[in-house]
């Protein structure tokens, strides 16, 4: 994360085709309209290969990105804002955000701080599958905060 260039890089490792950067912008709103034609959304886009539920996927891991850029921005400002719900539990910062078709949740657990937070997100569309459609280990490398 860089706070002072209002950015954090977000690298996906692919099987088969090797890791991919990303740099997001920590304003939701500007992910939003750049997420949509990137390369990234691309590529996760052809991973779907021919499923009938092909669009809405797609289109949730689009909110996905805003939904990220929208939680590094407050977690770096130590702030939630109200369109988050969150609960502790064993050592788990659970923090989630629903619209009306998807959920999104993001487990935060820091056990030692000797060691990097381990952070997961799922997504989840909610009339498909009580599974989550993906889920994101993040390992944070470095950040400025």
């Amino acid at each position: 994360m860089d706070r002072r260039n209002n950015k954090f890089d977000l690298v996906l490792d692919f099987a088969v085709i090797g890791e991919r950067q990303l740099e997001l912008s920590l304003d939701p709103e500007l992910v939003n309209r750049t997420i949509k034609n990137s390369e990234i959304t691309e590529l996760l886009n052809d991973q779907l290969g021919e499923r009938a539920d092909k669009k809405r996927i797609a289109k949730a891991i689009e909110e996905f990105f805003v939904f990220s850029s929208d939680f590094m921005r407050s977690k770096a400002a130590g702030i939630y804002p109200k369109h988050f719900s969150s609960s502790f539990s064993d050592g788990h910062f659970i923090l989630e955000r629903s619209t009306p078709t998807y959920r999104f949740v993001v487990d935060s657990y820091g056990a030692n701080s000797n060691f990097y937070e381990r952070i997961v997100f799922k997504i989840f569309i909610k009339d498909l599958s009580s599974n989550a459609i993906l889920t994101l280990f993040l390992v944070p490398q470095s950040c400025d905060v």
